[in-house]
């Protein structure tokens, strides 16, 4: 299956690296457009890809097109493109509807994703948009290709706001809580550097615990919290600071400016 990338920035390089590196296609099986000649030329160099300057010459030697391009830029790209040939396609646009795509594409050959941050280190979580129409070879096709960088759900539309909320924005909550981890243990001694490798190693080693065990994070939360010990205070500190309720006002104000922007 020819690949095709209509926008070419982080996101799609990191699907781009993660189909390379799962061996699910061949680097001569890729194409990309990017407007800038100079750039083109480093990111073929780079990923070891064709590319090219033309969003229609991505389109038309494509079976299926990731369509990365600014959520902004959806509109003129797809309206400027000749559709004569119709690839599959896949939305990896923030903030644009099937009800949008609609409008440019045959409901039966698009999908809207929306993979996170962590893709880029192959631990993303990707949601897969519900479209009842689409046919059953994409959304395994996608699947396949999203599992490249990480986990896969599939959503309904309307859950998308939680989803960016949790998923898609909750990387900045996440580094900012590293980041302030790391600053308390320098008013300690420790440097910024080192206690960002440690915070940062920390909590990945927790998420990962979390995945693994069967156990909800409140009871993994009882195991580190030793009766009368040290983690019992932090922990009490956060509650009478109000930390659960901060996290889910961050969230709910997420939410409502995506359904404000979706509206």
């Amino acid at each position: 299956m020819k690949i095709g990338f209509i926008g070419f920035g982080n996101m799609a390089q990191a699907i781009a690296t993660g189909l390379i590196e799962s061996q699910l296609t061949d680097p001569a099986d890729l194409i990309f457009s990017n407007r800038t000649e100079s750039k083109r030329t480093v990111l073929e160099t780079q990923f070891n890809i064709k590319g090219t300057l033309h969003n229609q010459e991505v389109w038309d030697q494509s079976d299926l097109i990731i369509l990365g391009v600014k959520p902004h830029q959806v509109e003129e790209v797809l309206t400027k493109i000749d559709k004569t040939h119709c690839p599959y396609v896949i939305s990896v646009a923030a903030g644009v509807t099937n009800k949008q795509l609609t409008a440019y594409l045959p409901e039966s050959n698009f999908i809207r994703t929306m993979p996170n941050l962590n893709a880029q280190v192959g631990e993303g979580i990707t949601a897969i948009i519900e479209n009842l129409s689409v046919k059953k070879e994409l959304l395994e096709q996608a699947k396949k290709i999203f599992e490249s960088v990480g986990k896969v759900v599939e959503l309904p539309e309307s859950q998308m706001g939680p989803f960016i909320a949790i998923a898609g924005s909750s990387p900045a909550l996440v580094f900012m809580f590293i980041d302030t981890l790391a600053r308390a243990a320098v008013k300690y001694g420790i440097s910024k550097d080192k206690a960002t490798e440690i915070a940062a190693q920390a909590v990945l080693g927790s998420a990962k615990t979390v995945i693994d065990s069967s156990q909800s994070p409140w009871n993994l939360i009882d195991q580190v919290s030793s009766p009368g010990g040290i983690t019992v205070d932090g922990i009490l500190s956060l509650l009478q600071n109000d930390f659960s309720m901060s996290i889910i006002q961050s969230v709910d104000a997420m939410v409502e400016k995506n359904n404000q922007l979706s509206e």
